[in-house]
């Protein structure tokens, strides 16, 4: 099963100072103090590094008080834990959502959840560049999670061992290779500004992965003729 990284809990972090949820009940409120501290570390570790990044900072981003940060979380990594993991879950739903609204030959569904990546990255890159490029050097229990992320594409990719003439002489290892060719992509654009640049990069990105098992011609095929893109749920 894939798990895919996206980087940014989409819709449910967008709630702002500015705007608020239409209604605020105890719950509803807990809710979105939550969301204003994690999108303000995002924020913050993106312009920043994770180093430079006080508590002090992130309530002041998030329009909260310390008492209410301390509710929260007990320290700063583990609200980037949570930030990490809200990231994991939410895009794993997302991509199950995807491949499963229409079955699809592997080769699409390797370009459908590689386009998914790169769209997902360049819509939020603060969070994207805060996962991606600082969550490795964060602490061990970051580091482990990253590890596991990094390697999110591992399986998806494993499926084309079936389709390849030359399965035997795959190296075991080509799938963490190729996926953390996809990873690095991210992190190199990231680091240079200009996440919109992995959408660019995607049909080299994709042929790179599908001629790996599936060859240079086919692989220029799916990428010429890819897959629709799937139609967002209605709310």
């Amino acid at each position: 099963m894939l798990v895919f990284m996206r980087a940014l809990p989409g819709r449910e972090l967008r709630a702002t100072p500015e705007a608020p949820p239409v209604s605020l009940t105890r719950a509803t409120a807990h809710d979105d103090q939550r969301r204003r501290i994690l999108r303000a570390l995002a924020t913050l570790v993106a312009e920043r590094g994770y180093p430079e990044v006080r508590i002090e900072l992130i309530v002041k981003q998030a329009h909260v008080s310390l008492r209410t940060f301390y509710k929260h979380y007990r320290s700063k990594e583990a609200c980037f834990i949570d930030l990490f993991d809200s990231a994991v879950a939410a895009a794993t739903k997302e991509v199950r959502r995807h491949l499963e609204a229409e079955p699809l030959p592997w080769a699409e569904q390797v370009a459908v959840a590689l386009r998914l990546f790169a769209e997902q990255v360049s819509a939020e890159p603060e969070i994207a560049r805060s996962i991606i490029v600082e969550s490795p050097s964060v602490g061990p229990a970051l580091a482990e999670r990253y590890e596991k992320a990094s390697k999110a594409f591992v399986t998806l990719f494993a499926g084309g061992r079936e389709l390849s003439r030359r399965r035997d002489e795959l190296p075991d290892s080509i799938e963490e290779t190729l996926a953390g060719a996809v990873f690095w992509s991210a992190y190199e654009r990231l680091v240079a500004g200009r996440p919109e640049r992995l959408v660019d990069h995607l049909p080299a990105l994709t042929e790179l992965v599908l001629r790996t098992y599936i060859g240079p011609e086919e692989a220029a095929r799916v990428v010429r003729e890819p897959a629709p893109s799937p139609q967002p749920a209605i709310a």
